[in-house]
């Protein structure tokens, strides 16, 4: 194994049938074989949702599932996109200049592609060159689209890297990660940088704490004795569609304006996240919570009383705050977002201490110097997974309730869990996607089968084999990876 200039592992080509069959699929379409491959993980957040672009940690892990790139260097600056699905058209695109062109559809939905020029133009941007290198790409994903385990981040980091990697581009993981999570800003949503994060910087058998401004993971070792089931609502979501998204956010923005107005900080002008309004008045979250409900108490603030009290004109909010897709809203709910993402934090330091805790007291008692000596969690305590589990259960009824960004498929899959012991909560920005249930890996079998029977079967009238893709069993997996003949 080495490193590329981009400091991610290439290794050797791997021979396996998914390999084979993409390498035949490219060979069929370009009359040649890809000259390397580039892989990058979906993700699954463990928790910490809607909070990544406030600023504050989360704590996801990569997936096994992932987007795998056939790619082929030409010297014409040209892009022939193709796809190993045949429903998603392919494209031809010449790329002379910075000026990538990302259209939606007439209903303002992103064309597939649209996420792999996303990656393009931002590598573009950054390599600031008037010569392109070329790419026949041909794409394969198995992380299912609008299911909340970020396939359009990994489709846009895929791209991202085998373009730097084509124009001998260089940056290091944290930076192509930082690179990755600007480009997709382009598909319209204001996003955090959790996936790009996790994508590059994920290491198999942990889940990464990620902190923004600088980036940075750090594992976390998960308790061995359970495992992460994954379930996919059927409900599916896709976040530059709507304007639901970006609502959240700006959402966000205006209640850290305004506390930090009617606090009185003088830097109020430079606060645009709810962690910058933190760390300015020097706070803890417990603090920020009171300073919530002290200073933004109405459910829904009009446009006009938010206007009154930052002393702005409507089209300064329209220009400083919001997006192109929400100038026209007029009513907000700022109180439920900022306590959403306070309570949120809390409950990720929470997450992590348990754990870490955990990690210290059994290595403690055997001497180790990392619980079973591959990222987890040694214990066969049932305390550790309640707690931990109780959190991710706050953590969905907090989603559901204060930043209503859940789904009647999603609230049933957790409460059919429930009913099993077992605690879950949405993953991905929601309004469809999937939940992530923290099980005891001797329950796993039969609460797979307990959600095949009541919802996919039962519920969603599927019939019980369809229900195999939908629901699975995962382990922490490592981040993206390029495939070449060393």
């Amino acid at each position: 194994m080495g490193d590329n200039v981009n400091n991610v592992p290439i290794l050797d080509i791997p021979v396996n049938k998914r390999i084979l069959k993409l390498s035949e699929q490219f060979y069929n379409d370009f009359g040649c074989k890809p000259s390397y491959y580039v892989r990058v993980p979906g993700r699954v957040n463990i928790i910490g949702e809607h909070i990544d672009y406030c600023g504050y940690p989360v704590l996801p892990m990569a997936l096994e599932q992932d987007i795998l790139m056939a790619a082929n260097i030409i010297d014409e600056p040209i892009l022939y996109l193709r796809n190993a699905d045949n429903k998603y058209k392919s494209v031809d695109i010449k790329i002379n200049t910075q000026e990538v062109d990302i259209t939606p559809d007439l209903n303002g939905k992103p064309y597939w592609y649209n996420y792999i020029l996303c990656g393009i133009k931002g590598a573009m941007e950054h390599l600031n060159s008037n010569e392109w290198k070329g790419l026949q790409l041909y794409v394969d994903g198995n992380i299912p689209p609008a299911s909340g385990l970020s396939s359009s981040s990994a489709l846009v980091s895929a791209a991202c890297l085998a373009f730097l990697y084509a124009q001998n581009g260089t940056l290091d993981k944290t930076e192509i990660a930082s690179l990755c999570a600007k480009s997709e800003r382009y598909i319209g949503t204001q996003g955090g940088g959790m996936d790009q994060a996790i994508a590059f910087l994920a290491k198999k058998y942990s889940a990464q704490y990620i902190t923004f401004q600088p980036l940075n993971a750090a594992p976390v070792a998960l308790p061995e004795d359970a495992a992460f089931v994954v379930a996919h609502s059927l409900a599916e979501a896709n976040k530059a569609a709507t304007n639901d998204f970006n609502r959240r956010v700006i959402e966000c923005r205006l209640a850290a304006k305004i506390i930090a107005k009617l606090s009185g900080l003088t830097c109020e002008g430079k606060i645009l996240t709810l962690s910058q309004l933190q760390r300015n008045l020097n706070n803890n979250l417990e603090e920020m919570i009171e300073l919530v409900l002290k200073y933004i108490p109405q459910e829904i603030y009009t446009k006009k009383e938010i206007c009154d009290i930052l002393n702005m004109k409507e089209a300064e909010i329209d220009q400083i705050f919001l997006t192109s897709n929400t100038k026209h809203l007029t009513e907000f709910k700022l109180k439920q977002r900022a306590l959403h993402v306070y309570q949120e934090a809390q409950r990720v330091e929470e997450f992590r201490k348990i754990c870490s805790q955990s990690e210290l007291s059994h290595n403690t008692m055997n001497g180790a110097t990392n619980g079973s000596g591959n990222g987890y969690l040694n214990s066969n305590n049932s305390d550790l997974l309640l707690a931990l589990g109780k959190l991710m259960s706050e953590s969905h009824e907090s989603l559901k309730t204060l930043y209503e960004c859940s789904h009647e498929n999603l609230d049933h899959l957790v409460n059919i869990s429930q009913k099993f012991d077992i605690n879950s909560r949405l993953t991905g920005a929601g309004w469809g996607g999937c939940i992530v249930a923290l099980c005891p890996k001797e329950k796993v079998e039969q609460y797979i089968e307990l959600l095949k029977d009541e919802f996919y079967v039962k519920y969603c009238k599927l019939d019980k084999k369809s229900a195999d893709s939908y629901v699975f069993a995962t382990t922490p997996n490592h981040g993206a990876l390029i495939y070449k003949n060393l």
